[in-house]
């Protein structure tokens, strides 16, 4: 129902025709008819509503357990991600289904866009599994100004590395914390190069590795977009 405004405009809609006031402007629009939905689009609104589901429990774990700090629409692009991992599989009743299946799309997804992985970070670690199930993680020398790149006034910066495993097929999202490593990293230090070793359990759905990469200056306060970092280095489907 329309209604007429002090400055007399007309607000509202009378029949299929809406008044709309946008500052000083004042324009008439057909009021939109009712979307149809296509059996495709239906599908696509539920994998999308599960996705949505399952993510935001991910999320929510990651930041209870490794200090996740999310970012400026870190869940809808999370979202996005996860979703390049979802297929359509048959069920046992023949009806398809939407599966998380391969998740190396996740691998180079910045947490902070403000921040980027690469923008400030100039290492890349060697990952291997033997046959023993026995995962190895070679992180290179580092040194601040080459390895690390901070922002301005940072002068300490924390590396933490964590491997975790998931089933983002489960109703009830749960995440283990295989192993994690810390490397503090200052101005004027070298850090050599490492190995990381842990064993991977036979019941890994998906296994990921995290870094998030934390710096503090004791010269001025850092913005909250200048403290963190963060990206999948590794992400791999151990089994079904």
């Amino acid at each position: 129902m329309a209604r007429l405004k002090k400055n007399g405009n007309l607000s509202g809609a009378v029949g299929n025709i809406v008044f709309v006031n946008d500052g000083d402007r004042v324009y008439v629009r057909s009021k939109p008819g009712d979307v149809k939905q296509t059996k495709n689009t239906k599908v696509a609104a539920s994998v999308f509503g599960w996705v949505s589901k399952q993510e935001k429990q991910f999320r929510l774990i990651l930041q209870d357990k490794i200090g996740l700090v999310p970012q400026q629409y870190f869940a809808a692009r999370h979202l996005a991600r996860l979703r390049k991992t979802v297929v359509q599989q048959e069920g046992s009743s023949g009806k398809m289904l939407p599966r998380f299946q391969e998740p190396t799309a996740l691998i180079g997804f910045d947490f902070n866009p403000k921040l980027e992985w690469e923008r400030c970070t100039n290492f890349f670690p060697v990952f291997e599994i033997d046959h023993n199930q026995v995962f190895t993680v070679t992180i290179p020398a580092i040194a601040w100004g080459k390895e690390i790149k901070p922002p301005t006034a940072a002068d300490v910066a924390t590396i933490n590395i964590h491997a975790i495993h998931t089933d983002l097929n489960q109703k009830t999202v749960s995440v283990d914390l295989y192993s994690s490593l810390s490397v503090p990293v200052k101005e004027k230090e070298i850090l050599s190069s490492q190995e990381w070793t842990f064993s991977i359990p036979e019941k890994t759905k998906w296994l990921l590795v995290i870094a998030m990469i934390n710096f503090e200056s004791a010269k001025k306060p850092l913005e909250k977009t200048e403290k963190t970092a963060g990206t999948y280095l590794w992400a791999k489907k151990i089994q079904d």
